[in-house]
């Protein structure tokens, strides 16, 4: 009996970061956790006055969600450091999942990310915010990088 797959594992997974006035993508090393956060909608009370049972309403406008970026704090990894300082100017970013399902992977041209077919992807832009470090006893220094997702998060599947 032929073994199926079930999913897609996390490990394997790369995240990309556009950035900057002047775009730069930039591979983010050794990130241990990714959450996009959940997105609300705003419910609008449509209820007729003569309803006398029940309130109703529709959705309206969707509020992205909030996440976060963690990653286990290394000086020396140049991508810990441009993800730190763009938190720290509370930059607006494209952030670009690559899920572990392929080796494909990004490029930009001018102002433009292409996604190849060879992978999954999810993208978004956010605004990044600075936080502390944390020093926990047996544990790595790590910083846990908030995100304000300004856009619904798109994902493409792999197609080839």
């Amino acid at each position: 009996m032929a073994t199926v797959q079930k999913g897609v594992f996390s490990q394997g997974t790369r995240v990309w970061i556009k950035h900057g006035d002047e775009p730069t993508l930039t591979l983010m090393q050794c990130i241990k956790g990714i959450d996009l956060g959940e997105d609300s909608p705003s419910e609008i009370a449509n209820t007729c006055l003569e309803e006398t049972e029940t309130t109703t309403s529709v959705y309206g406008l969707n509020t992205p969600g909030e996440g976060s970026i963690t990653i286990d704090t290394d000086p020396e990894n140049a991508s810990h450091i441009t993800l730190l300082q763009l938190a720290d100017e509370m930059a607006d970013v494209e952030v670009i999942i690559g899920w572990s399902d392929g080796k494909a992977v990004p490029t930009l041209s001018a102002d433009t990310v292409t996604l190849p077919e060879g992978r999954t992807f999810t993208t978004f832009k956010a605004m990044l915010r600075a936080s502390s470090p944390t020093f926990e006893p047996d544990s790595l220094v790590a910083h846990t990088i908030n995100m304000k997702r300004q856009s619904k998060a798109i994902t493409q599947y792999k197609t080839a």
